[in-house]
């Protein structure tokens, strides 16, 4: 089949909501695959994963997980004859993750027999002179800042989210197997769908309904695979699991999931309108969905990611469990603080303390951060040009909570309880979101290319 060529219907089964992430259980996944759908697909990043793996080019997932769940999702596009497609490689969708993805997929083809394959990789990869040959056609998104040549400076990796024009060109191509950079969550579900030249907003509404896999349906089991159906008119989401259902409630939910318009989904080259949408129930487990349209816009434009090393990273984490310490918790932060600025001098570092049984995660914007529990756990977090200032920092912290003083203590001994002697060192540094900016760009293919080969 061609691209365009009259179809019925393109069945989309998402193996797991997030590749990589822990293996996804079998059952539910070959139960989809006995329904012979046309794809079987999934997404392996996101932006939730922060800053860090972008700019610092780790893994987020362990390596060993990822080559599982690909190879079962191989194996299972092949019994059925579908086709296989991964999104955001890696978690950051860096190009390297592209190649690693390829070798893993290339090396079970070998093992397995299963060649010849097509393989396409997209990249979406952006370098710091295509960010600067762009800089007047941005424009902020999520960023507080517009696109300058310093942040740029500050950037060490940066991708572009594509759209779904770079999927139906490696189909065009012939490819089994589609490994793509950096994506639009839904659009590699929807690929195949438009690819058959059946509707853009109905095929993108499913792949955002899919895309996370068993959030779409209740109750959300992890791990577990649905499946999307786009037929002429219309799509259905299915659960595989059979205690899993989804429902008109269910299925709403997920559209809204991570949006602030209800109605209304913008992603490269257009959006979709969702004003006349329609659930249905039909049967306790399936829903219908309809009146999804794709709106073109006048300009094509992709989001792009880029993030910044701030410095290196130690980490203390104590306690309280005295309410007098409980209730000047700040005055004792706060003497730390003037003591590292007194050892360490008051710039070039960063520390951060998240107070944890107080306000640890909604911070100023929780109404109840005076209501502390009987215990508190602070969470420090040292940050500076290099691991030896860090580790000042740190220690200085550590000390600071152990002979705290504050009004009303009884003793001279310190109040806090540690889980250790030592100062944590994360693997991770400290990283920060420098790019989240829409970037207008001449064709859909100016922030990505399509590389097709045969493995045997």
């Amino acid at each position: 089949m061609t691209r365009g060529q009259a179809a019925k219907r393109s069945a989309v089964l998402c193996a797991s909501g997030s590749l990589g992430l822990t293996p996804f259980h079998p059952d539910s996944f070959w139960a989809g695959i006995k329904m012979r759908p046309d794809v079987v697909a999934a997404d392996a990043g996101s932006g939730d994963i922060g800053p860090f793996y972008l700019g610092s080019g780790h893994w987020y997932n362990l390596r060993e997980w990822e080559d599982q769940d690909l190879t079962t999702m191989l194996m299972g596009a092949r019994a059925c004859g579908a086709r296989m497609i991964v999104g955001s490689a890696g978690g950051a969708g860096l190009d390297k993750a592209v190649d690693l993805y390829f070798d893993l997929v290339s090396a079970t083809i070998r093992r397995e027999r299963l060649g010849p394959l097509k393989i396409a990789r997209i990249y979406s990869q952006v370098t710091k002179d295509w960010l600067r040959d762009r800089v007047a056609y941005s424009a902020p998104l999520g960023a507080p800042w517009p696109l300058t040549d310093q942040v740029i400076d500050e950037t060490a990796n940066a991708v572009a989210m594509i759209g779904v024009e770079p999927y139906l060109r490696a189909l065009d191509d012939g490819a089994d197997v589609i490994i793509a950079g950096r994506s639009c969550d839904d659009v590699l579900f929807a690929a195949h769908p438009v690819w058959l030249g059946l509707e853009r907003g109905l095929s993108l509404h499913m792949g955002k309904c899919i895309e996370c896999g068993p959030l779409v349906a209740t109750p959300p089991l992890q791990r577990e695979s649905v499946i999307g159906i786009v037929d002429v008119d219309g799509f259905t989401v299915e659960p595989l699991h059979p205690a899993m259902r989804c429902t008109p409630a269910s299925v709403t939910g997920h559209t809204l999931y991570e949006r602030l318009d209800p109605f209304h989904q913008a992603g490269p080259g257009g959006m979709v309108d969702m004003t006349h949408v329609a659930y249905e129930a039909m049967s306790d487990r399936v829903v219908r969905v309809t009146g999804s349209r794709w709106v073109e816009a006048a300009e094509y434009r992709v989001k792009v990611e880029g993030s910044g090393w701030v410095g290196a990273r130690k980490v203390v984490i104590f306690g309280f469990r005295d309410p007098v310490a409980i209730a000047h918790i700040n005055e004792i932060l706060e003497d730390i603080r003037r003591e590292v600025v007194r050892v360490v001098g008051a710039d070039g570092w960063q520390l951060h303390f998240s107070v944890y049984g107080r306000d640890a995660i909604m911070g100023a914007r929780d109404l109840m951060n005076a209501n502390s529990g009987h215990e508190i756990a602070v969470l420090a977090q040292a940050i500076a040009p290099d691991e030896g200032t860090a580790t000042r920092i740190a220690k200085l912290v550590k000390y600071g909570s152990l002979r705290a003083q504050y009004g009303g203590k009884f003793g001279k001994g310190g109040g806090a309880a540690l889980p250790g002697d030592e100062v944590l060192s994360p693997d991770q540094e400290a990283y920060r979101w420098t790019i989240d900016h829409l970037v207008t760009i001449a064709n859909p293919f100016d922030c990505c290319r399509v590389e097709v080969e045969s493995v045997s």
